[in-house]
């Protein structure tokens, strides 16, 4: 699974990093979403190559992420109120300090000294925040307000943020090891002690959770054997590191995290066992600490998970490409991730850049292919019921044949059909005798009756149950079902047949006209589309910042002898381009 949240030891990491910004400006912040930020930091102190101040874009996601970025994004256009505040707050201020709280996945950036400070305070935990506060910590804006009467934390709008309420960084002493291991804890109980990565003050239980821990320990010594966990939940518990940096250590000091531990008498661990894992414990706790408080600057390593496609057995090649993705990233190489195939960068902070933004992309990618996949089948849904109508008008022109020449096939039947009902309409007879003479008729062998199917009086037609009754059929056409066929009385066999054909007249030109409207639709609604997607492909494409030439503030172009011609804008540029910029030998 792809990793999404930063563990303590990746804040430290990430923290010792962001410490080269201390000194920049606030030069301007932007939203990319609701819950990411971008903050653009300037130090005029420091000139690049091209001659500009050193800018540098700190992208802070809640909950989730904290790096510098070298990749451009989409910004919105018209910023959010929160952006408002912390551009009235932070603004032109100079980045004092940044630093961890305890060993929690907080982060503090000081913006300004003295009473004119200002906090930005990130949580990487949980649901994740970002506040703004004063010199005080009194919370000015945030994103999300909670609060836990329980553990008497508020973390509100115009409350105090409590900084004294976090996890101090203390090396694990063996006592403490000891008792970790010897007195496991239900899973749980330690969730009840804390508040998403903040430790609460006060060791008092309330009475349901106490009971609710005697209830399930008494419910495991019913069932006649005692709880055992693993080491690896056991030592994450104990030390908060989290279940990767837990495995790593259980790793370094050559155990199994999946070790079974007992609730008494400690069996499964001995003194050699013991020592061991406290060696481990003790070494990343020094790598821990020389990154928190040291001069080291952690390595950066990406960790890639390889996908062969699955092929089908009809499928017969040679080659098998395998796809190569980015699965995690981490300041210190895991034992557990050694022998998988990895990248390796000079910083921590460039390796995360390099991660989720290659993660995002990839995210944006997958979504612009689904709108393009959606858009396909709109466009083959139109196409379809274009073809599905066509079709339609095509099987009604073909029916207004086969009903006109049907008719032309029996005109001496059709004509003496017609001729039977009038005269009995002339000579008064009711609808409902006439239907009733009909049918007698039929059942007597009358060759005309047995022709007239139903009669539709009120609309002055009957239906005529026809054939092709021609010398030249075969025995094919010989066995093929009558046809109903609808004749108008106040119409002769003739005239009835050429009001099929103009019938059929009129379905070819609104079938053309539907073929030549539904393709002009067609060819606009495709057009549209790919329109659309183009610019979301655009608008949603995330590009790695270009690096800016120290000759492009000037006009510029490059002969075709590959010569670099430049001008100054005005005066003052000129004046800098023979100081500044002329060497010997050019012209």
């Amino acid at each position: 699974m792809v990793k999404v949240r930063m563990n303590t030891a990746d804040v430290a990491a990430e923290v010792k990093c962001l410490r080269r910004l201390i000194g920049m400006r606030c030069a301007n912040v932007y939203d990319i979403s609701p819950k990411t930020y971008l903050f653009k930091l300037m130090n005029s102190s420091g000139v690049t190559e091209s001659g500009e101040s050193e800018k540098v874009l700190l992208l802070m996601e809640s909950g989730n992420r904290l790096h510098t970025t070298a990749y451009v994004r989409d910004k919105s256009t018209t910023p959010s109120g929160f952006t408002l505040k912390l551009r009235k707050h932070i603004r032109t201020r100079r980045l004092e300090d940044v630093r961890q709280l305890g060993y929690d996945r907080i982060i503090i950036f000081q913006f300004g000294l003295g009473a004119n400070a200002h906090y930005i305070i990130l949580e990487l935990y949980s649901q994740g925040n970002l506040l703004l506060t004063d010199a005080d910590f009194t919370v000015l804006t945030l994103l999300r307000s909670h609060r836990d009467d329980d553990k008497g934390l508020v973390i509100m709008s115009r409350h105090r943020y409590p900084i004294e309420v976090c996890r101090v960084f203390e090396r694990t002493t063996s006592t403490k090891l000891k008792k970790a291991l010897t007195c496991p804890q239900l899973p749980g109980l330690e969730e009840s002690m804390k508040t998403d990565g903040v430790n609460s003050t006060s060791k008092e239980l309330s009475r349901d959770k106490k009971k609710k821990v005697s209830d399930l320990n008494k419910k495991s010594r019913d069932g006649g054997r005692l709880n055992k966990f693993t080491l690896k939940a056991m030592l994450g518990d104990a030390l908060g590191y989290g279940p990767a940096l837990s495995e790593h250590i259980i790793l370094d000091a050559g155990l199994l995290p999946s070790m079974k531990i007992g609730d008494e008498n400690n069996k499964n661990i001995d003194d050699t066992m013991f020592q061991s894992l406290l060696l481990a414990i003790t070494k990343f706790e020094d790598w821990l600490s020389d990154v928190m408080s040291g001069y080291k600057v952690p390595e950066g390593y990406i960790l890639m998970q390889i996908k062969t496609p699955i092929r089908k057995e009809s499928e017969v090649s040679s080659e098998v490409v395998q796809s190569k993705f980015y699965d995690e990233v981490c300041p210190i190489l895991l034992n557990q991730f050694k022998s998988r195939e990895l990248m390796k960068l000079e910083t921590f902070d460039a390796a995360l850049d390099e991660f989720y933004s290659k993660i995002e992309s990839q995210k944006v990618e997958q979504q612009h292919r689904a709108k393009e996949g959606s858009a396909v089948l709109k466009l083959d849904k139109i196409r379809s019921d274009q073809e599905n109508r066509v079709h339609t008008l095509k099987k009604e022109v073909d029916r207004c044949v086969a009903m006109a020449l049907l008719i032309e096939y029996n005109l001496k039947d059709v004509d003496a059909a017609i001729l039977a009902v009038r005269v009995a309409l002339a000579n008064g007879m009711d609808w409902e005798d006439l239907a009733r003479m009909v049918k007698e008729e039929r059942r007597s062998g009358n060759p005309v009756a047995g022709l007239i199917d139903k009669l539709h009086l009120e609309r002055n037609c009957i239906s005529l149950l026809l054939s092709n009754n021609l010398d030249d059929m075969d025995e094919d056409e010989l066995t093929r079902p009558v046809e109903k066929v609808e004749v108008d009385l106040s119409l002769s066999a003739h005239a009835n047949a050429r009001h099929w054909y103009d019938l059929k007249k009129k379905q070819e030109s609104k079938q053309e006209k539907t073929v030549t409207a539904h393709d002009k639709a067609f060819k606009a609604a495709e057009r549209k589309t790919r329109l659309q997607l183009a610019q979301e492909k655009t608008v949603a494409a995330i590009t790695h910042i270009r690096k800016v030439h120290w000759f492009e503030k000037f006009n510029w172009f490059i002969t075709s002898e590959n010569y670099l011609v430049i001008s100054g804008r005005d005066a003052q540029q000129n004046e800098m381009i023979v100081k500044r910029y002329m060497s010997k030998g050019d012209l």
